[in-house]
């Protein structure tokens, strides 16, 4: 509660969810986290994150209900953390007749606050029974896919999240560094499926001779990004864990342009023999693999319709091991060559 210059006094709920926490369910991640404080986007994101949407719904249609009833102001501010508020005008009236009217305000926010509790209590939780159902099964399906991808490349893999509005990503799965050893292989490096299929993407190839984190991230600061980067990550894939708090744990540290200039070398590998080696790789595994346009990077995409998900690992396993021998191809033949100008 707090009480205004212009003599209103406020009366707040505490937090009802945090957005953040829900869309987390969904795999989707907000970049603005106060997106849905404009009404406008609601509808936008439904599609991402239905229960969220639901649950903001219901607190404004509740709040509106007992605003009609009681001829109260509640609104709901629907930010990151979305609260309930309420106010009134207190010029003029005396420290009692103030504490009444605050009494009367709180009786009405704690009516709201119990009436969402008891939409999240029955409508809530069988949204959230439903989509459990489903999130669990595909959480099944990505760590068994996740175990292949280890199993062949010996490189790390988290989740992806989708950070883009109406993006069609089903899923996606996307490697991580491994701070220890850049001598694995990256050959395998995002994998993401839409309704219309699987598409497997390669790390990119101007980044195959780093060393450690500064000289990879410094590669993908001065333009070696690679699929994935920006589509699947919620967190800055430009840093440096190399800075060391006063506990002594390495914390990451924005790598600078500067540092990126002189840390970047990257491989400089001729586009024909990308093409070449995708062009073995195809023919010895039977399949389609090809150089992106836009970057150094190899790919392959399969159609899914009719697939069942043990049919659609079997084919993500038998494609990366095809980018992987290509990625191993090509590291024989870059040791050594790189861009000395960075």
């Amino acid at each position: 509660m707090e009480e205004g210059e212009d003599g209103s006094i406020r009366v707040y709920s505490d937090n009802l969810l945090d957005i953040t926490d829900l869309a987390s369910d969904y795999d989707f991640h907000f970049r603005d986290a106060d997106v849905l404080l404009d009404r406008k986007n609601w509808e936008e994101y439904r599609r991402e994150v239905p229960r969220l949407i639901a649950e903001l719904e219901a607190a404004e249609g509740i709040a509106n209900e007992l605003n009609e009833k009681y001829g109260t102001k509640i609104k709901l501010w629907s930010g990151e953390k979305p609260y309930l508020e309420t106010s009134f005008d207190a010029r003029g009236m005396s420290e009692g007749e103030k504490l009444k009217e605050i009494e009367r305000h709180a009786r009405i926010m704690l009516k709201a606050r119990e009436r969402v509790d008891e939409w999240v209590e029955t409508v809530g939780v069988e949204m959230y029974r439903k989509m459990e159902r489903s999130r669990m099964k595909m959480i099944k399906f990505r760590d068994d896919v996740i175990s292949r991808l280890q199993d062949i490349t010996k490189s790390e893999y988290g989740y992806g999240y989708n950070t883009t509005l109406l993006s069609g990503i089903l899923w996606s799965v996307v490697g991580w560094n491994d701070k220890k050893n850049f001598n694995t292989n990256r050959g395998v490096w995002y994998v993401k499926e839409t309704k219309e299929g699987i598409a497997i993407f390669s790390d990119n190839f101007e980044t195959i001779n780093a060393k450690n984190e500064l000289e990879y991230n410094s590669i993908k600061l001065i333009g070696g990004v690679t699929a994935g980067d920006y589509e699947a990550r919620i967190d800055s894939i430009f840093s440096s864990y190399d800075d060391v708090n006063e506990r002594g744990w390495n914390i990451a540290r924005p790598i600078t342009q500067e540092e990126a200039m002189k840390h970047g070398r990257k491989t400089i590998i001729n586009p024909q023999l990308l093409k070449d080696v995708a062009k073995q790789v195809s023919r010895e595994f039977k399949i389609d693999v090809r150089l992106m346009k836009d970057k150094p990077v190899l790919m392959t995409e399969f159609k899914t319709k009719g697939m069942k998900q043990q049919e659609k690992v079997h084919e993500i396993e038998r494609r990366t091991k095809a980018l992987a021998e290509a990625w191993n191809r090509i590291k024989g033949l870059a040791k050594g060559v790189v861009d000395t100008k960075a």
